[in-house]
């Protein structure tokens, strides 16, 4: 029996303004694949009327084989709606609210049927220095920084090179191991289909494989332990998910995004830790 093919998720993350309106409109009017564009407002997208085959409910279809969908109540019940369609798309692209860790986002990606491809975020070039350093978002904009596979500074020529050189430090310095390049408006739909995070900041083609794994049982007597083993993963874990019992038997939701680590009481059954690893 053939085993159906898992659909390829692509999240593209970013604070407001940083360009990921402008990427989605390049993904719809542009596109050679079927593709499914999850968006929150349909709104916001400017879609080439030309491009609109029909309209209904949260999606619209487009005359090159596209769809583009609205995210209502549930995000996951929006991948499942796209499982139940005839003609499957080829990948999915989901777009971040400005205020989204990608990472969490991310999580649904893992549904079965699909599969996570990574997560591209965009970093507004014109404007980054002063978002980073704002008390109130800084650590969003960070939180998103660090769950990028790929990242991008937008606006590059809207920007002087010590504004952009001193953007590209913060940057780094957030996540030094991720590729990180420069874009324009011009440059920046070459960002899709064909980009995957690489060992170099060139815009490439290889695609970076994942490999997933749960941990069903994880021994840990109480949080400082837990932290501890979770520190000592190995730097390809790019994330670590779930629900996990201690020793006492209380239970805690964890969530591991790059060097980040969150550990919280919940009172949800656990669920075994989720690992996401680059091959």
């Amino acid at each position: 029996m053939t085993q159906t093919p898992r659909i390829p998720v692509l999240v593209i993350g970013g604070y407001l303004g940083a360009g990921k309106t402008t990427l989605i409109n390049n993904v719809l009017s542009s596109a050679t694949q079927r593709i499914a564009v999850v968006v929150n407002d349909f709104g916001s997208v400017n879609i080439d009327a030309s491009l609109i085959r029909e309209r209904h409910n949260d999606t619209i279809e487009l005359t090159n084989g596209c769809i583009c969908c609205a995210v209502g109540e549930s995000l996951a019940d929006v991948l499942f709606s796209i499982l139940d369609r005839t003609e499957l798309p080829e990948v999915v692209v989901i777009e971040a609210s400005g205020v989204a860790n990608p990472a969490a986002v991310a999580a649904f990606a893992h549904i079965e049927g699909f599969h996570h491809l990574g997560n591209v975020v965009l970093v507004d070039g014109t404007h980054a220095l002063e978002t980073s350093k704002d008390p109130l978002v800084g650590r969003t904009f960070a939180l998103q920084v660090q769950a990028a596979q790929l990242l991008a500074i937008t606006k590059s020529d809207q920007a002087t090179d010590s504004v952009i050189s001193e953007v590209k430090s913060i940057v780094s310095s957030l996540a030094p191991s991720t590729p990180l390049v420069l874009t324009t408006s011009a440059t920046l739909s070459s960002l899709m289909m064909n980009v995957a995070p690489h060992s170099d900041s060139a815009v490439t083609e290889a695609h970076t494989e994942f490999s997933t794994t749960t941990l069903s049982h994880v021994s840990a007597q109480d949080e400082k332990q837990l932290l501890a083993f979770l520190q000592n993963f190995p730097p390809n874990v790019v994330r670590a998910k779930g629900i996990v019992q201690l020793a006492n038997g209380e239970r805690r939701l964890v969530q591991k995004v790059g060097r980040t680590i969150s550990i919280s009481h919940t009172e949800l059954p656990t669920t075994g830790l989720g690992l996401i690893s680059l091959k």
